[in-house]
């Protein structure tokens, strides 16, 4: 079975999140990176990363469609796996990003994992599902630390993939999540805080092992 498991090194350390990501790459599904660690060490790092582990781009791209293609386009270039993009900013940015990927997937966010989230996000999130199915991306992002909410997307995603943040510091279950529906789960500092990374990263693997998502 594929593991379910992303690591997020939301760190600014270079050498330290490649340390991390090499041990961890034969424990998870892929690696994500965010702005922290690519103001902190360059983006040549996304390079460095993909050789030996899949890298998801959490930019969280929100602008006019040329932005978006720009940073997209250059993410891809760099050997990318997947960008984060936001859906609120409408079709024509989220369609420019898809168009613009290549072989490199995007990701909509379609709804968020923090308590300010419920303020415009997340009671918009079925309009910006459908932006996002609308354009055509590979998948999408929804808390892993609400079931419910992250149940009614699963119910309406039209299979699209679920990336599940939220899991672990912010009070996400693994199995929980597992169980309404993601298909990855995103867990950061639980595992790179944790004194052995790799023994965190194994302990969820096995947790979440033999959950079955709801088709």
């Amino acid at each position: 079975m594929e593991n379910r498991l992303i690591v997020a090194l939301d760190l600014t350390d270079g050498s330290k999140a490649l340390s991390l990501a090499r041990s961890l790459a034969n424990y998870v599904f892929a690696v994500k990176v965010n702005w922290p660690l690519i103001l902190g060490s360059g983006s040549s790092i996304i390079s460095e990363m993909s050789g030996f582990v899949k890298v998801i781009c959490d930019f969280k791209v929100a602008d006019i469609p040329n932005t978006v293609r720009l940073i997209v386009e250059k993410t891809r270039d760099l050997g990318a796996y997947a960008t984060i993009v936001h859906a609120f900013p409408g079709g024509d940015s989220l369609e420019t990003a898809v168009q613009s990927a290549g072989g490199m997937k995007i990701i909509g966010v379609v709804a968020m994992s923090h308590p300010g989230a419920s303020q415009f996000v997340n009671p918009r999130r079925s309009d910006l599902l459908d932006i996002a199915k609308k354009a055509g991306v590979y998948g999408i992002i929804a808390p892993g630390n609400n079931p419910d909410l992250l149940g009614e997307l699963r119910a309406e995603s039209s299979g699209l993939k679920i990336f599940a943040p939220g899991v672990g510091v912010q009070g996400g279950s693994p199995v929980e999540a597992v169980r309404a529906g993601a298909d990855y789960i995103i867990v950061g500092r639980s595992i790179y805080e944790s004194e052995s990374p790799v023994d965190e990263a194994r302990k969820i693997n096995d947790q979440v092992s033999s959950v079955s998502a709801p088709q």
